[in-house]
């Protein structure tokens, strides 16, 4: 699809440019093969000031990560820390707030993050050269100012929106010449069943977690614990620990647990989707909770393999005999609590939708889904979910679009989208015309001078 659909023009498409503010200045920052160079002030704005090192480290970045420069990039980098400062003045003057459990929760992900691409904490700490809390604290003030730069970014667009008559128009505007072809594209349900697990295991787990929360309740390091015993992936290199989360991050069993501790306590061996776990609070700013567990996974039963495909099978004969639809179906017995209440439907990862681009399935379900007709339904089929887990699912193939032109009756959505993001450029680029006008801006002279003039004109 061409430019002008998939994307909107100007700053507000521009913001998003690989995680331009995404972790890069204050991760750089403190990154000792990235600031080596001596300082100076490039721009002000307003009381905020840009030094070199922060479009040095962020241009590397993207370096990096595959950007391409064409001789504009560090400048379009220094643009985009320009509009970043200026949404930061406007939450300033408009008083908005992020709460510490907010920010404490972010530095937590992101650190988690590195930590697990490093593989533990002792090696980020040789990297970064302090230690973590250290280090978070570090990066605190920084990551406050991002989050409140994108509050404010989505305070100026909440109200945004189009009517199906605003679509209709924008898409007549576009040039069909420049429209192209969209792929193949499919949407699909399915039903998940999990195996069952063997008793043997569930005790083995709950006898085990019952003298480790023993343990933790008489002194022992909870994250010594956790390092040794836990089965969570990745979780062993953090101590079990799951950061900073809110209500609706967890599944219903794990927060029915977890809020009703107290500070310092550890849970009894209680059971999720995922296994047995035993839970430590560690903090509690208001409803945002920091805490670690220790998970311990369930082995399926001898036929536990078996009875999930006898399940299915029974399933698609209720379907068959038109006793249920499969969105019923599906509703009714699927275990899969993200699809179930949509009757089955898989969305596209990437961008939620519910029509997915067939190169965007990988390779099994690709060749699965390509012998298959609209309106057919898979054999049951083992699937490795995202934890590690196994489970066995049917897929029914609910409809098949060939590539083609795009139009309104089969991509609306997407032209609703792009026609969106058009109009929030509009808002975008018209309150940066006012704000220019209103905020001290000084661009020194440098080797951009001349490209960013248009914010001291």
């Amino acid at each position: 699809m061409a430019a002008n659909l998939s994307s909107a023009r100007g700053h507000i498409d521009l913001m998003s440019m690989k995680g331009i503010l995404v972790f890069i200045g204050s991760l750089l920052a403190v990154t000792p093969s990235f600031s080596q160079t001596i300082d100076r002030i490039v721009a002000v704005v307003g009381e905020e000031i840009i030094l070199q090192s922060d479009v040095d480290n962020q241009f590397n970045y993207l370096l990096i990560n595959g950007e391409k420069d064409d001789g504009t990039l560090r400048c379009q980098v220094l643009d985009q820390l320009i509009v970043g400062k200026l949404l930061l003045n406007k939450a300033e003057q408009d008083s908005l707030v992020v709460s510490d459990g907010q920010v404490s929760g972010e530095v937590d992900r992101r650190v988690k993050y590195f930590v697990d691409q490093m593989g533990t904490k002792e090696r980020f700490e040789e990297v970064y050269g302090r230690s973590i809390e250290q280090f978070k604290a570090d990066i605190a003030p920084d990551i406050r100012k991002e989050l409140l730069t994108d509050a404010q970014r989505r305070a100026l667009l909440a109200d945004a929106d189009v009517t199906p008559r605003e679509v209709k128009k924008f898409f007549g505007e576009v040039n069909a010449d420049s429209l192209g072809y969209l792929p193949a594209e499919v949407q699909l349900n399915h039903i998940v069943i999990q195996p069952k697990v063997s008793q043997e295991s569930i005790e083995r787990a709950k006898e085990l977690l019952t003298d480790l929360q023993s343990q933790a309740a008489n002194g022992k390091d909870f994250a010594t614990l956790a390092n040794q015993y836990t089965q969570e992936p990745g979780g062993r290199q953090r101590g079990g620990s799951l950061g900073w989360f809110g209500r609706g991050a967890m599944v219903p069993e794990f927060e029915a647990v977890v809020y009703q501790l107290r500070v310092g306590e550890v849970s009894q061996p209680f059971r999720t989707e995922f296994g047995y776990h035993i839970v430590r609070l560690n903090d509690k700013r208001g409803e945002m909770l920091s805490a670690s567990h220790i998970l311990r996974r369930l082995g399926t039963s001898a036929d536990g393999d078996q009875a999930a495909i006898d399940s299915l099978n029974l399933i698609l004969d209720l379907v068959s005999k038109d006793s249920l639809t499969f969105e019923q179906a599906a509703i009714r017995y699927s275990a899969d609590r993200q699809t179930k209440h949509c009757g089955g439907c898989i969305s596209n990862p990437q961008s939620g939708d519910l029509k997915i681009p067939m190169d965007a399935l990988d390779a099994d379900m690709y060749f699965k889904i390509d012998e298959m007709k609209e309106g057919e339904t898979s054999e049951p089929m083992e699937l490795i979910q995202p934890d590690g887990t196994k489970v066995y699912h049917v897929i029914y193939l609910k409809r098949k679009i060939p590539p083609h032109v795009p139009n309104l009756k089969d991509d609306y959505q997407k032209i609703r989208s792009a026609a969106l993001q058009t109009k929030q450029a509009d808002i975008f680029d018209k309150w940066l015309a006012s704000a220019k006008k209103n905020i001290f801006i000084d661009i020194k002279p440098t080797e951009c001078s001349e490209a960013l003039k248009n914010w001291v004109e």
